[in-house]
């Protein structure tokens, strides 16, 4: 048994031999050869070089003459390159001029082409008549004014790739570390595999040596016998550990996938959702965070909330609200980002508990949500009731005070009583104005309002829109003018909301009108609309004013138009319902001169065309 490992090992030793011979011979071919390649890089640009340099000297100069050794000669010794195969100089037609040849070897006859310039500087492979022998012949033009006068070549011995005495110092150095490190790697490989070796002569041994039947070698059998039960156990113990690691791997996954999963669902909310663990360190943040806090949400992660790069403000509102999250009911903060008190961020801490324990906590969840809306919203409601409010308030009183002055005093004046009737009239009339602008307003904001398209002759409806103005009473004083050309043509339109849009401009232009001024309703035709105009010579609107006037419940700051009063609905619900109609409505006014509402809409045949 033991010389037959013996022999193997010597055979292993001999095959370990002969690999690392190989792999010198390999390292060795390998150098080789990148010499050559190398030997002939130097060699091109060798080449390049030298003969750039010949043709930068005139034709004259490299032509010899009676009484003048061959200058081109002299100048290819000076180069000293025992690779040197041949140099010429020849005239544009390729007739040498000039000849330096090493012996054995005729230069190639192959001639340059002088009508291609691009050709003129270079290098190619040239024939050189020996078999085995490879030239690489360089060449340049000889240029006198512009002229080509000639051409320079000179050919090189091309490198091949063989063996030269030369280079055996640097081969054998090369190759002796690796034939010296082979049996080195041998005798430690051996000394490593010499114990299993030792185990498995041993147990081989054993098993030779134990008869079957033999009562007196049954420790010996025994001993074999637990080590082979000893080998199945250790199978089994790693079957079972790779099944184990199956196991864990899959469940990992599934881990995985689910955090995959639960992510991507708070990604995917519109509020900014951060997670914080039981030590209030943050595990996860998502980019609705990053604008309500100002801050990259990933700077947050990994950190307590006392080390956020957040403004020290945000901290302030938030540091209660994020040590009472500890407790079992949620708690609530604001705060105004970026100090700007018309914004605002709403925070919610909710604590996390274990899904199979609901005493024992796993951190924090905290929600973020911009409510700036609901902020303006509330806002906008509780003036909006204010504003109501009191624009009820005051002809209530009024009609309240007259008609207590009509119930108490039967012995009225004539021209009293009339005054007070009229007043509760015009009070009547300005309440159920608001009412009806309130409904009307709330009515097109839900969407309820359907248009019912008709076909409208605007001159009769501006007609009878002035004539309501003036039965009113409001254009006391005020003349009244309606211009429609008799052929504008019907258009489409629903007339009573035109009307309530126009009843609201001109009511407008009356109120803010002066003593014996104009309002003027006019209607014109153009190439695809129809334009209608309210014009008066009232007081004006201001330039800061006019890009507010069609906002809801927007009162001009100017004292003359605060005295004139009114409630901010009607130039709102005009543009309302001419957007309504898909049309446009402009303003234009200058300061005590008056002020012109435009209402532009397109006739039918280019709302079929637009359909």
């Amino acid at each position: 048994m033991i010389p037959a490992r013996s022999s193997s090992a010597d055979r292993a030793g001999l095959f370990v031999l002969i690999a690392g011979l190989a792999a010198a011979l390999l390292v060795a071919f390998l150098a080789v050869r990148n010499q050559t390649e190398q030997r002939a890089t130097e060699l091109i640009d060798q080449g390049s070089r030298l003969v750039k340099a010949l043709a930068a000297i005139p034709k004259d100069g490299l032509v010899p003459s009676p009484g003048r050794p061959n200058p081109l000669a002299a100048v290819l010794r000076a180069h000293g390159n025992a690779d040197l195969a041949y140099g010429l100089v020849t005239d544009p037609q390729g007739q040498p001029l000039s000849e330096v040849t090493a012996p054995g070897l005729t230069p190639s006859a192959q001639p340059l082409a002088a009508d291609k310039p691009a050709e003129w500087f270079g290098h190619r492979p040239v024939d050189s008549g020996v078999a085995g022998l490879e030239l690489i012949e360089f060449h340049g033009p000889l240029l006198q004014n512009g002229r080509l006068e000639g051409f320079v070549r000179v050919a090189f011995r091309a490198p091949t790739l063989g063996f030269d005495a030369r280079q055996l110092p640097f081969l054998a150095g090369l190759a002796l570390p690796i034939l010296l490190l082979v049996p080195l790697f041998f005798f430690m490989l051996r000394s490593q595999l010499r114990p299993l070796q030792a185990v498995s002569e041993r147990v081989e041994q054993l098993a030779a040596s134990t008869p079957a039947g033999l009562a007196g070698d049954a420790t010996a059998r025994d001993l074999v016998t637990r080590f082979g039960r000893f080998l199945d156990a250790t199978e089994k113990r790693i079957r079972e550990l790779e099944a184990g690691r199956g196991d864990a791997e899959t469940a990992i996954k599934l881990l995985g996938y689910k955090r995959e999963k639960v992510e991507s669902a708070l990604e995917t909310l519109p509020e900014g959702v951060l997670v914080l663990d039981e030590g209030s360190l943050t595990v996860f943040a998502n980019t609705k965070v990053g604008p309500l806090l100002s801050a990259d949400p990933a700077d947050l992660l990994n950190k307590r909330p006392t080390e956020w790069p957040v403004e020290d403000s945000i901290l302030r509102a938030l540091t209660p609200l994020l040590g009472g999250a500890s407790t079992s009911a949620s708690q609530t903060a604001d705060f105004h980002p970026d100090g700007n008190p018309q914004r605002r961020v709403s925070v919610w801490a909710l604590p996390l508990f274990a899904p199979r324990d609901a005493t024992r906590r796993l951190g924090s969840l905290i929600v973020l949500r911009e409510t700036t809306d609901q902020m303006l919203a509330a806002q906008a409601r509780d003036e909006f009731i204010a504003h109501v409010a009191h624009e009820l308030k005051t002809p209530l009183a009024n009609i309240a005070l007259y008609g207590e002055l009509l119930r108490d005093d039967p012995d009225l004046p004539a021209d009293t009583r009339v005054d007070a009737i009229s007043t509760v009239c015009d009070e009547s009339q300005r309440a159920a104005a608001l009412i009806n602008n309130l409904l009307n307003i709330s009515r097109i904001e839900a969407g309820s309002i359907v248009i019912d398209r008709q076909r409208v002759r605007l001159a009769e409806l501006l007609a009878d829109c002035m004539e309501q103005l003036q039965h009113t009473g409001a254009s006391r004083d005020l003349r009244l003018q309606v211009n429609v050309p008799p052929e504008l043509p019907p258009i489409e339109l629903d007339k009573d909301l035109l009307r309530i849009a126009l009843n609201n401009l001109l009511t407008n232009a009356a109120k803010y009108n002066r003593t014996g001024g104009t309002i003027i309703l006019s209607a014109e035709e153009a190439d695809e609309r129809i334009v209608i105009t309210v014009q008066d010579s009232g007081i004006g609107i201001p330039a800061a004013d006019l890009p507010r006037v069609f906002d809801k419940f927007y009162r001009s700051a100017d004292r003359e138009a605060v005295t004139r009063g009114g409630h901010g609905l009607g130039l709102y619900l005009a543009r309302q319902i001419v957007e309504l109609h898909q049309g446009q409505i402009d303003v234009t006014s200058q300061p005590g001169q008056g002020t012109r509402f435009t209402l532009s809409f397109r006739k039918p045949h280019v709302l079929l065309r637009a359909a």
